[in-house]
């Protein structure tokens, strides 16, 4: 079997410095290909940047700004999955690879579009239909899971809140170029539109499906008990969970996360 890789240092990427195996977004410093524009990573001050969804952080976009890896080489086959709440008015990029490490240079091999409600899946061979994302509650947006499984000259798989009831699953075509590069972010000027995007626990393998996250796993131990009811009192009395406490994904923590554990357990 195959250990890590180039293109699984990608599980990394929205990791805090100082834990590899923690899924946060602490830093944007171990993007390899950079940081533009103002993507702010929660740091020292989490309540700044909140919803979150594992650990105390997120990278928070109000502004143009993404994070981009080039460590991907040659890559036929790809598998990732995210994490992205979008306050959005209107149609906006939010991640894209590319076939060369500069992506003016190189051809897009994917695209996702999102505009607060649905998401467009482009694999430059073909492109999906509006596919819904996660319905918005009293009016605020929440969490959209989004996996991908990318296979060159072949087809793109995707889905969409595949954890939930809201499951949207398609495919589409995928071109005839090998992936080298990946952005996550937005050149959007999301200030003038008074916009909001947040991404979590970004992850990429090069050759298993990556699954999502246990939400309403609040100590992150892999399973759920009454410790983590214990867990999610403690986060609604101001100490943060170090795992999942967003039960049901809705963007924020309350009473309602109890609930939807306690439906769990």
């Amino acid at each position: 079997m195959k250990t890590m890789t180039r293109i699984i240092q990608l599980s990394v990427l929205l990791v805090a410095a100082c834990s590899m195996s923690a899924a946060v977004a602490c830093t944007t410093g171990a993007w390899s290909g950079g940081v533009t524009g103002d993507p702010a990573p929660l740091g020292d001050t989490p309540e700044t940047a909140l919803p979150r969804v594992s650990g105390v952080c997120a990278m928070t976009l109000t502004d143009t700004g993404s994070v981009k890896d080039e460590s991907p080489v040659g890559e036929d086959e790809v598998y990732i999955r995210f994490y992205v709440l979008g306050d959005l008015s209107e149609e906006t990029v939010i991640f894209e690879a590319f076939s060369n490490d500069s992506a003016a240079d190189g051809t897009e091999l994917i695209s996702i579009t999102f505009d607060g409600a649905n998401f467009v899946f482009d694999a430059g061979a073909g492109a999906s239909p509006d596919v819904p994302g996660k319905p918005l509650v009293a009016g605020k947006p929440g969490w959209n899971m989004i996996q991908l499984s990318w296979l060159k000259n072949d087809t793109m798989a995707y889905a969409v809140n595949a954890d939930t009831s809201e499951i949207q699953t398609g495919s589409v075509a995928a071109t005839d170029d090998f992936m080298e590069s990946v952005i996550l972010g937005t050149e959007a000027d999301l200030n003038a539109l008074g916009d909001k995007l947040i991404f979590d626990d970004y992850e990429s393998h090069r050759e298993t499906p990556v699954a999502g996250l246990l939400m309403g796993d609040v100590n992150g131990s892999g399973a759920l008990s009454i410790a983590d009811v214990i867990g999610l009192f403690n986060e609604l009395n101001g100490t943060l969970a170090t795992g999942q406490p967003d039960c049901n994904s809705s963007g924020s923590i309350s009473i309602a996360d109890v609930i939807c554990l306690f439906n769990n357990l």
